[in-house]
């Protein structure tokens, strides 16, 4: 979706919940996991949290999914398209 049609239809309040999901949930967190346990399986001693700080802000709060998901007409529409996963949506870790 382009940005302008974003500016027009997305209201302030999803914007801010899609923006709070994104701290909960770095980008790049998964790549920086995978990369952790390549390491661990060479035999790094460390934790990941002193290696990674999209880690160590997973560790400090995992939202459960209702905090984690936002809420509002993008996702309600992401959603109901064909082929959607409903309200099924299950984190992958």
């Amino acid at each position: 979706m382009p940005v302008y049609k974003v500016m027009e239809e997305m209201p302030h309040e999803e914007l801010l919940n899609w923006a709070m999901y994104f701290r909960k949930r770095p980008i790049g967190y998964r790549e920086d996991q995978r990369t952790f346990m390549l390491l661990q399986a060479q035999g790094y001693k460390g934790t990941a949290e002193s290696l990674f700080p999209t880690l160590k802000l997973l560790k400090e709060g995992i939202p459960t999914e209702e905090q984690a998901l936002p809420k509002g007409v993008f996702l309600a529409k992401m959603k109901a398209a064909v082929g959607g996963d409903g309200s099924d949506w299950k984190p992958i870790w």
